[in-house]
């Protein structure tokens, strides 16, 4: 009996400790949202297979990984994912990518099994960590391929302020990604005008 009202006793002193975890997910920033709609034209555009993004080990967790100096990280408990960072950001990209190719029809989606892709988009990041009220820092290398041979190739950096708490530094997330869609889609266009 004194062992079950113990363990009810930790049952309960355990609930009351547990802190409550925040969920985040990243998307494109708000004014991207207000100017660019997702229209496809009549016809038939290229499409882009975003194959599966590289990430450093250190990053794939359900956890955000704030940066607290060059050799040091903190990952935080209670303040995670709500989708693998890997795929969250496969999935910003094919979508701002999508808007940004609007005119030449073109379209992005993960790369998946029975897909005959025109083009495929390869980006491995090195780092994409930040801390808050500060920055958030993004290196990046992508590879545009057709057929398996390289057409394009680039280096990505980019830093951006954060603000003070959690959201405004996966609004840095969204904003980064969009530069990054930027371009790429840059590349793409002038790619396509000139072949």
């Amino acid at each position: 009996m004194n062992k079950l009202v113990y363990l009810c006793c930790l049952m309960v002193l355990c609930s009351c400790t547990s802190v409550q975890s925040n969920y985040y997910v990243i998307d494109v920033p708000f004014t991207d949202q207000m100017q660019t709609e997702p229209k496809l034209k009549q016809g038939k555009g290229s499409i882009f297979a975003m194959l599966p993004i590289g990430i450093p080990a250190y990053l794939s967790r359900p956890q955000l990984v704030l940066r607290e100096s060059n050799t040091e990280i903190r990952i935080t408990e209670n303040h995670r994912w709500g989708e693998s960072l890997d795929k969250a950001i496969g999935r910003v990209l094919a979508n701002s990518l999508t808007d940004k190719l609007t005119d030449i029809n073109g379209v992005v989606v993960p790369s998946r099994l029975g897909l005959h892709p025109d083009y495929s988009i390869q980006l491995e990041i090195s780092r994409f960590e930040g801390n808050l009220n500060a920055s958030l820092e993004m290196v990046a290398f992508w590879t545009l391929q057709k057929n398996g041979k390289k057409i394009l190739q680039s280096n990505f950096y980019r830093k951006v302020s954060t603000g003070t708490d959690y959201q405004d530094l996966v609004t840095a997330y969204g904003t980064i990604l969009s530069l990054l869609a930027d371009e790429i889609a840059k590349a793409i266009m002038q790619y396509e005008l000139t072949k």
